[in-house]
């Protein structure tokens, strides 16, 4: 795991995190990516590349006989700069993403819900850069960009390694020692993450659908705040429901007013701030009465909570939390992604 994503992203810049994305496995220093897809199959493993506004994450497994290797294939398509044909290919697969996204949002207005909330709470820059990067940008990817992007951001400092499955500690950190050493990072320097600002302010934009769709909210914290567990509470609390099935106060909102489709709660915390509301759906003929339903479902939360209402509330949260951690990929993620905001393992301490 990486701790960059596409908050740090430029104008210059955007698009490179995808574009690292749809070129991943083009390795050139140990394998190739014909290589690449020969050694996941023959493992008969996976190995995978996502990114967020925060973090770049590859994640793989394997049988144990090929650690190394596959290893080795993860440091490499990791740390590696990209090529020009590399380069060239991802300006290409950039422009069919961009022409996908928007075939899509043509029957799913949703699609862009989050990304154009984020971009009127931050504007057209840090938390609020799209994700699949500026469309006029695409002309500009080639090697240099891509490798400007990753010498600002992918540094040693910010790379983190979790594993699992792993019977000899000792030994699988002589491994990383070993592998990390052939290709060592760029150094450090003085590049600084520009910190967030949030500014607020009103984004609307018009479809041929029937329905509309209304998104309400406002900064909250960042992850490490004494108050990240309060938001989670409410936003059990709020919970979403959609029309005949739910949770929470969304259920009795979709239930008691006919003209409303569906309500769920927002929820994202980042490294410096955070974003709460509700996400109101339903007839556009009522396009008034859906702003309100979501205003008082907000204010609400001013009001005293019934005891009950709150361990409902609590107990739904940590089921959610322990489903989410049946699965031993899962953890290792959550683990990774926990030890990078807190520094420390605070995930179990919750628990």
């Amino acid at each position: 795991m990486i701790g960059a994503g596409t908050r740090d992203e430029t104008a210059e810049t955007s698009g490179a995190c995808l574009a690292l994305k749809n070129t991943y496995l083009k390795t050139l220093r140990h394998t190739n990516e014909t290589i690449n897809y020969g050694m996941i199959q023959m493992s008969g493993g996976d190995m995978q590349m996502n990114y967020d506004q925060e973090s770049i994450y590859f994640k793989g497994h394997c049988i144990e006989y090929d650690t190394i290797d596959m290893f080795q294939m993860m440091v490499d398509i990791a740390l590696e700069p990209r090529s020009v044909i590399a380069a060239n290919v991802a300006k290409s697969k950039n422009q069919k993403s961009h022409d996908l996204h928007k075939h899509l949002a043509k029957y799913d207005h949703n699609i862009e819900a989050q990304e154009l909330l984020l971009r009127t709470a931050f504007g057209y820059n840090t938390l609020g850069m799209p994700h699949l990067g500026t469309h006029n940008n695409i002309a500009n990817i080639d090697a240099r960009m891509i490798q400007q992007y990753i010498m600002d951001n992918i540094t040693p400092k910010k790379c983190l390694i979790v594993a699992s499955g792993v019977k000899n500690h000792l030994e699988y950190v002589e491994l990383v020692k070993e592998r990390l050493g052939e290709l060592l990072a760029v150094p450090e320097h003085e590049y600084q993450r520009r910190a967030s600002e949030y500014i607020g302010g009103e984004y609307r934009t018009w479809t041929e659908s029937p329905s509309t769709s209304i998104q309400l909210a406002f900064e909250s914290v960042p992850w490490n705040h004494d108050d990240v567990m309060n938001f989670a509470v409410m936003q059990q609390l709020l919970g979403s429901a959609h029309v005949g099935s739910g949770s929470g106060r969304a259920f009795n909102a979709v239930r008691n007013n006919s003209f409303v489709d569906s309500v769920s709660s927002i929820s994202s915390h980042f490294s410096d701030t955070g974003i709460f509301g509700i996400h109101v759906e339903g007839a556009g003929s009522h396009s008034a009465d859906l702003l309100n339903v979501a205003l008082d479902q907000l204010d609400s939360f001013r009001n005293p909570i019934d005891e009950a209402e709150l361990a409902r509330a609590k107990n739904k949260f940590l089921m959610d939390f322990y489903n989410h951690l049946e699965g031993s990929g899962d953890r290792l993620e959550e683990v990774a992604r926990n030890y990078m905001s807190h520094g420390r393992l605070t995930l179990f301490e919750t628990a």
